[in-house]
């Protein structure tokens, strides 16, 4: 398997499985997508020259913020997700960011799917920090996560 930085042939095809994934992401979630893919970093997961994940991030402040990540169904519980959660790690460390944070649906949300998100960050070192509140109205409240890096 192969890692890298998504070039526009890869944000394509990570949309697209984004777009499979509809328990996780919906068509507002996907539009969003369409512009943080672009202007943010992405990184794909490449499995047999096909693209099987993709994983956004920025910083703030010297943190590094995951945005989104996504693996198709089949790919999915097989490592693809903590091999880019090292990769996201390896490249806090190159440039000197010791802290990785991510916004996902709060506990109090019970809906399997974020239940599993919640469960793969846990299982990888991420804390809750603290709830932020949802910015407009119909939107949900989320935990933020934060994990050190060593």
């Amino acid at each position: 398997m192969i890692i890298r930085k998504a070039n526009s042939s890869d944000i394509k095809k990570s949309l697209d499985i984004a777009k499979t994934l509809k328990q996780w992401f919906t068509k507002e979630a996907i539009k969003n997508m369409k512009i943080d893919f672009v202007i943010n970093n992405t990184i794909i997961v490449i499995n047999k020259k096909e693209v099987i994940g993709f994983l956004c991030y920025n910083s703030d402040n010297g943190i590094i913020k995951l945005i989104w990540i996504g693996v198709e169904k089949e790919h999915q519980r097989k490592g693809i997700g903590k091999l880019m959660l090292d990769y996201l790690e390896k490249e806090a460390r190159k440039i000197k960011s010791n802290y990785i944070e991510v916004e996902t649906l709060t506990e109090k949300d019970n809906y399997k799917p974020y239940r599993l998100t919640r469960d793969f960050y846990k299982k990888y070192g991420f804390k809750k920090l603290y709830l932020k509140k949802a910015p407009k109205p119909r939107w949900d409240d989320v935990d933020v996560m934060g994990k050190k890096v060593k």
